[in-house]
């Protein structure tokens, strides 16, 4: 891994245009390839298997990390509920703009199909 890095970063210092498509390109082959070598789900261990399915976490973890961690949600209070691949959003939040971020951030959070806005503002 760190011979292939070593020559990709060797390669880009010197690169024409177009070539990061073609290094692109290669990274997906070379990617399917290996997710293609390796072994059934249920045969592997716990660590390799988080690597290879990307989804160690689940559905409102994903969300509820992306809400916290995100600086325009401070004060918010916001309970993510999910089921299957859609979210609920339940809480406070401080005005239309945290609101509106909040339901932002849960769309776009991988795996996401739906997301039902439950949020409710001071005053609501």
């Amino acid at each position: 891994m760190v011979l292939a890095v070593g020559i990709v970063g060797g390669t880009l210092a010197t690169s024409k245009p177009g070539d990061a498509q073609i290094l692109t390109n290669v990274g997906k082959v070379a990617t399917k390839k290996i997710g293609d070598a390796l072994p059934e789900s249920s045969k592997m261990a716990g660590p390799v298997n988080a690597l290879r399915n990307q989804d160690f976490l689940g559905m409102s973890e994903r969300v509820n990390i992306r809400i916290r961690t995100d600086k325009s949600m401070d004060g918010a209070n916001v309970h993510v509920i999910a089921e299957g691949n859609n979210v609920k959003l339940r809480g406070e939040v401080k005005n239309s703009l945290q609101r509106i971020r909040a339901v932002e951030l849960a769309q776009t959070t991988s795996g996401v199909d739906k997301v039902t806005n439950e949020l409710l503002e001071p005053g609501q």
